[in-house]
């Protein structure tokens, strides 16, 4: 049978790829450090389960509106007044299945055929494979060390044609952990402001910020606020991953184009996990705000024991919960490995501890680890790296 020609345009997931290799090898009996998964290591809180639990005890459990009931999105806008000091009405915010449809719903909203979107390198790796799906052609543009990997004004400048329909950004980042201030937000601003283009913000680590940083967003900036997208969620700051509840904030035209693309689509998310998502969003970061602040800790922790490691750079994270490594030195003919991809297939099945390769996120000659996890599993894997790219 024939496919249609999108699915031969997208790759699947490395990371969800790895993950599941690494559970594979578990289940076998394999000793397996795991620094390759991008969720917190802390339980969902009990305020939050105790709301589902009302929820299912109430049979609170059928359709809601397809951008969530207004519960939710009057805690969404508190949310987002709260972290981002910006006021949003509940018809200009919108609740998806997770962050993830949020960004692919924003995605089929902004891009079509013909269509280029921006992305600046390193990536999440799906937004080129979303892009690919509503039909449109991601453009990624390479960020430097030395520009901080972030993308710079003149970089954004050369990027844009006249078929630029969208940028993505994402701060604080992943993979890297960099994250935008204010400053670099309003120079890209120059460029934009007189540009017919959508600004998707993935804003979805916006609360995990370390070294006293300040989180900003283009929706701060006048020019900017009606073409920016914010989308967020529950997953990071509330250890919500398997939950799927995302947001989305915006205009009113946008949030309603949005929400007619996920009325073909899931309708509405889950009711109970909503019900659960207002209380997060209505507690807000201080609900886990003693994990966040470890956070930081174990940042440092994991950071100097990479640093000691001969031919490993590390990229100084001031946002999110991974550490990413230039590992370039270890990579190529006559080294440790081929590539990096080649790197984390042998650091998971000799070396016993599950890395991503930089090759996900358009980044070859990096690995992404994870540093939510436990000082033990900080030291063994870091331990386990060193011997294994020493050998």
């Amino acid at each position: 049978m024939r496919f249609a020609s999108r699915v031969s345009k997208v790759s699947p997931s490395v990371t969800l790829g790895l993950n599941a290799r690494t559970l594979e090898l578990k289940k076998q009996g394999r000793d397996i450090v795991s620094l390759g998964v991008g969720e917190p290591d802390i339980d969902t809180p009990d305020l939050i389960c105790q709301a589902a639990h009302g929820a299912i005890d109430r049979r609170e459990c059928r359709y809601t509106a397809t951008a969530g009931t207004p519960e939710l999105r009057q805690a969404i806008c508190r949310y987002v007044k709260g972290v981002y000091g910006l006021d949003y009405t509940p018809d200009r915010v919108m609740a998806s299945s997770g962050a993830k449809q949020v960004l692919f719903n924003s995605i089929m909203m902004a891009a079509g055929e013909g269509d280029e979107v921006i992305i600046p390198t390193p990536y999440w790796t799906s937004y080129p494979e979303m892009v690919h799906l509503a039909g449109a052609t991601p453009v990624p543009v390479v960020t430097t060390v030395q520009d901080g990997l972030k993308l710079t004004p003149e970089k954004l400048k050369a990027a844009i044609t006249p078929r630029t329909t969208a940028l993505m950004l994402n701060s604080p980042s992943n993979p890297t952990g960099v994250t935008y201030t204010m400053d670099d937000l309003l120079s890209l601003a120059e460029v934009l402001k007189d540009k017919e283009i959508w600004i998707l913000s993935d804003d979805i680590y916006c609360t995990l910020l370390f070294d006293g940083m300040n989180f900003a967003s283009t929706a701060s900036i006048p020019e900017l606020r009606d073409r920016t997208v914010l989308i967020n969620g529950v997953s990071k700051t509330f250890s919500m991953t398997g939950w799927r509840i995302g947001f989305a904030a915006g205009s009113k035209e946008a949030i309603g184009a949005m929400t007619r693309i996920q009325d073909h689509a899931t309708s509405c998310p889950n009711s109970i996990a909503q019900k659960a998502a207002a209380v997060a969003l209505h507690e807000g970061p201080a609900l886990t705000a003693a994990w966040i602040s470890d956070l930081e800790r174990r940042r440092d922790r994991m950071r100097a024991l990479a640093e000691a490691i001969p031919g490993v750079s590390v990229i100084p994270p001031t946002g999110a919960f991974y550490l990413f490594l230039d590992v370039s030195a270890h990579v190529g003919p006559g080294r440790r490995a081929g590539d990096t991809m080649q790197l984390c297939e042998g650091l998971l099945v000799e070396g016993g501890v599950s890395t991503i390769p930089g090759e996900a996120f358009g980044a070859p000659g990096f690995l992404r680890l994870s540093f939510a996890v436990t000082d033990h599993d900080i030291d063994e894997g870091m331990r386990r790296l060193e011997r294994y790219l020493s050998a």
